[in-house]
């Protein structure tokens, strides 16, 4: 499944090329609920932060300097709140250090790393809020973030933020979902995204035929990811013994240059959400390097030829949506090892 993916740094760019609008007024409502945009700090929507910075630079549009500023009050409540949590862990960490020097116990020490591990992580928390320059991270998104997502309207292309998750109109937010099934010891899986961030193709004309053929658009990434099976990444089999570990692996097509992948979206609302747009990535079988290096599945990429056809459905046969599908880009998928799966 494509969990994650590295999205395209120079929409600017692209949109000038190609004559793309920025909808303020969207991103106010997907990423701010109005009319109070100031949610609480665990409800907050999840963007990539490099498109969060993008507002923090000058805007000509009014409501993109309200955005801006919505996000500057964002982040110092984040790192106010941190900073909170900071000085707890140090506190925490400090207390229980003092006890090890009394009596060594496991308690202690184990509450000892818990507190090195949290200040590591708040003290990143910070410094990213903080921090100007933007590192290949800031790009990163992952299933139910907000992503910039073109679509057709009116006969122009325009930029709107969508949930990387899409949940068709009338399906319940439970939908987005697969509960953990019963172990033997009485206890539960944890529970897991279903798999609703991908549009396989052989369920479009089923599953998704309410938006295929109807409302699609498209996402420019540079990269995706994906969690396989070491010994698969590596092209070799299991040694005797050896445990099958998950590891993230990154691919990147060369030549390297912005994928067009093809996308399919809607608008939900309900009782008891904020209405939002929401989308998926359309895949299909990989090219031999990724099944070579343990993925079963691809996010489908147009030529930029076939853009502009593939964001006005309503014009072409579902035959002919099909054969954009087909007419691929050239490319070998090269893979680099990122970190073990968490």
């Amino acid at each position: 499944m494509c969990y994650s993916a590295m999205i395209q740094a120079d929409y600017d760019k692209f949109c000038r090329q190609n004559g793309a609008i920025m909808s303020f007024e969207d991103f106010a409502l997907n990423v701010w609920s109005a009319p109070d945009r100031h949610k609480k700090r665990e409800q907050r929507r999840k963007m990539p932060k490099a498109v969060e910075d993008w507002f923090l630079r000058p805007q000509p549009d009014g409501l993109g300097q309200q955005i801006g500023a919505a996000i500057r009050d964002e982040r110092a409540a984040e790192v106010a709140a941190w900073a909170t949590d900071l000085a707890a862990q140090h506190e925490r960490r400090a207390l229980n250090e003092a006890k090890l020097e009394k009596k060594p116990t496991k308690t202690a020490a184990e509450e000892v790393r818990k507190a090195n591990k949290k200040i590591t992580q708040i003290e990143r928390w910070i410094a990213d809020a903080e921090r100007v320059q933007q590192l290949p991270r800031d790009f990163r998104f992952f299933p139910q973030w907000w992503v910039p997502v073109l679509v057709m309207e009116e006969g122009r292309l325009v930029l709107k933020p969508m949930r990387y998750q899409l949940r068709k109109p009338g399906m319940p937010a439970s939908s987005d979902w697969i509960e953990g099934r019963a172990l033997p010891n009485g206890r539960k899986t944890p529970r897991r995204l279903s798999g609703t961030y991908n549009a396989r193709r052989d369920n479009l004309e089923r599953y998704w035929k309410d938006q295929f053929g109807r409302k699609h658009g498209v996402v420019l990434i540079d990269s995706f990811f994906e969690n396989v099976s070491r010994h698969l990444a590596e092209g070799r089999e299991l040694a005797p013994g050896e445990p099958d570990v998950g590891v993230e692996v990154k691919f990147t097509p060369e030549p390297r240059e912005p994928m067009v992948i093809a996308c399919i979206w809607d608008h939900w609302e309900g009782a008891d959400e904020d209405p939002f747009d929401c989308f998926a990535f359309v895949t299909d079988d990989p090219p031999p390097e990724v099944a070579a290096a343990g993925h079963d599945r691809i996010p489908i990429r147009l030529p930029m030829s076939r853009m502009m056809p593939w964001l006005t459905p309503e014009q072409y046969t579902r035959e002919q949506l099909h054969a954009m599908l087909d007419e691929r880009p050239e490319a070998f998928y090269g893979h680099v090892i990122e970190r073990e799966a968490a």
